[in-house]
């Protein structure tokens, strides 16, 4: 039987703090050009006033390319972040006013709420854009959640999602093998391309893969507090080395060694790729 744990998903300032540090050695350009090109394949009329929703957004930076790319194409632009860590929304809201005149046109409301209290406040806004960078993990059921935001979508919209992918994913799952919490999933990119798949069969979607490494050789010597914050992060579990038992955390660590890393010199490389998805409303 999987033991009933909490996940970062209840500890939102740590979670984002490592958030933020493991994604500062993600290929910031290589992001960008591929918004850009899923920002190109929206087919809506520039001359009118956008709609995006975001969801899960944190403090922002994963945003900021997209209002970029967004603004070369469409005049007016109404953004709705919906964040339930306030903390992180406050960060979001200073970084709008650090942008000043570049990001002008685009009016912003911020919520700091789930998706699931914001679709249920019943607006059925529809928007030309739904964002949701790896926050999937987060919804209470995933599969009602990806099909009521498709739902949301103006015809021409995207839907764009943002999921660990290869062995990220792989370890995810087997994490999911031993631990349950009711508020966070441990899935990937496929459990969204499934539900694509077997619920939305006639919609046209299409994915950019970045394969992105992490050196993790800390995480393998039981005195380093920086090894003990990675392992935290990427299997989601706070205090980690702690709270597994020790078998369980045996098998685990060593999963990650053999199946999710490779060895470059004296170093342990983690394949933290990710993938986006963008599905089409035509």
């Amino acid at each position: 039987m999987k033991e009933v744990i909490k996940t970062l998903n209840h500890y939102p300032m740590y979670y984002h703090a490592y958030y933020d540090t493991l994604m500062a050695t993600v290929d910031v350009d290589q992001r960008k050009n591929d918004v850009m090109t899923v920002v190109k394949k929206l087919k809506l009329d520039g001359t009118k006033a956008l709609n995006v929703l975001t969801i899960g957004c944190g403090n922002g930076k994963s945003d900021e390319p997209f209002i970029d790319n967004l603004l070369a194409n469409y005049l007016n632009i109404s953004y709705t972040a919906v964040e339930p860590v306030a903390d992180e929304l406050t960060k979001f809201e200073q970084l709008v006013k650090n942008k000043g005149d570049q990001w002008n046109n685009v009016t912003f409301d911020f919520r700091a709420i789930t998706i699931e209290e914001y679709l249920e406040m019943n607006e059925r806004k529809q928007f030309g854009m739904i964002i949701a960078a790896h926050s999937a993990y987060h919804f209470k059921d995933v599969e009602c959640t990806i099909l009521d935001l498709y739902n949301c979508l103006d015809k021409g919209g995207i839907l764009f999602t943002r999921m660990d992918d290869g062995a990220w994913e792989k370890l995810s799952v087997k994490v999911g093998e031993y631990y349950t919490d009711p508020g966070y999933n441990c899935i990937g990119t496929r459990a969204i391309e499934d539900i694509i798949n077997s619920r939305l069969t006639t919609v046209r979607y299409g994915s950019i893969k970045r394969e992105l490494w992490l050196d993790v050789t800390e995480c393998f010597d039981e005195e380093s507090q920086v090894g003990s914050h990675i392992i935290d992060f990427l299997t989601q579990i706070y205090n980690f080395r702690e709270i597994a038992k020790p078998e369980i955390k045996k098998q685990i660590l060593e999963y990650m060694r053999d199946e999710c890393c490779k060895k470059e010199e004296n170093k342990v490389l983690f394949s933290k790729d990710e993938k986006d998805l963008f599905i089409f409303r035509d």
